[in-house]
């Protein structure tokens, strides 16, 4: 299991933004900072529960103005509720949309597409 931190620092508080996919067994973060810095984390479920998963993504991607979210369709949804659970916003939740396994590389070209 990977320790799940925030992508939270201030610059990310000031304008952020991040892409999330998630699959049963692991998610991709990628947040983008107001100074254009991407940062990603992946969180790997182990053997936890899925509530304690779902709230452990929902901690890395952070109370942020936009978030697009992504995968196959049941944990995407379990993801996009926790996430409003925990922050009260879904009008933060920008695109939810199922998709097939993306690496970093398609999540920063995302999250970058965000704040354009």
């Amino acid at each position: 299991m990977t320790l799940a931190r925030p992508l939270d620092s201030a610059a990310e508080r000031a304008a952020p933004s991040a892409v999330a996919w998630i699959d049963e067994r692991r998610a991709l973060i990628a947040g983008l900072a107001a100074d254009g810095v991407v940062s990603t984390c992946h969180v790997e479920r182990g053997d936890l529960p899925e509530e304690r998963f779902l709230a452990s993504v929902v901690r890395v991607i952070g109370d942020r103005e936009r978030v697009v979210i992504l995968g196959p369709g049941h944990v995407r949804l379990a993801l996009e509720r926790e996430y409003v659970t925990i922050y009260r916003r879904p009008d933060r939740l920008v695109d939810v949309e199922p998709a097939a396994a993306l690496g970093e590389s398609d999540l920063i070209a995302r999250v970058r597409a965000l704040a354009s």
